[in-house]
């Protein structure tokens, strides 16, 4: 893996939720995951192909991606329905794109596929990447200052 990968995913991170949910995240030492295993109870995953090929997936608790989807639309919501999906595929979408934007700066020029959507916790994700994944632990507060974990996962050949 190399090293000039890490930085687009935080910056487009960090920058999607500050800019569309006002959330202000911090992040955790990276860790190198070896298991193809989701982190969460609901992910948002798509392939990346071009000058290189990967996979990015974004993994929230159930509390953590209603909180987000309260967040960017108003609204609360029980349980994980198809407005909760929705949502979480279009963050997917976006922090990609904004990845895909600071990879242009460093001239490497990739491609997304259309987000999909997992919901389930511990589903087996087989990326088009070898392992190991690069995992890059981010939290956030929500309004009851509750901590919530959103884990940005990634691999690339």
């Amino acid at each position: 893996m190399h090293v000039e990968y890490i930085n687009p995913f935080i910056i487009a991170t960090t920058t999607v939720f500050k800019t569309m949910l006002n959330i202000d995240l911090t992040m955790n030492k990276p860790i190198l995951r070896n298991t193809r295993i989701s982190t969460g109870d609901v992910t948002g995953i798509m392939g990346l192909a071009g000058d290189t090929k990967g996979t990015i997936s974004i993994s929230f608790t159930k509390a953590g991606a209603l909180f987000v989807y309260k967040t960017l639309m108003g609204e609360d919501h029980a349980g994980i329905d198809p407005d909760v999906v929705d949502a979480i595929g279009e963050l997917t979408n976006i922090t990609s794109g904004q990845a895909r934007k600071e990879f242009e700066k460093t001239n490497i020029n990739l491609k997304a596929a259309i987000p999909m959507v997992i919901v389930g916790k511990d589903v087996e994700l087989h990326m088009i990447s070898a392992l190991p994944i690069v995992s890059l632990p981010f939290h956030f507060q929500t309004n009851n200052s509750h901590e919530e974990i959103v884990h940005v996962d990634f691999s690339f050949e």
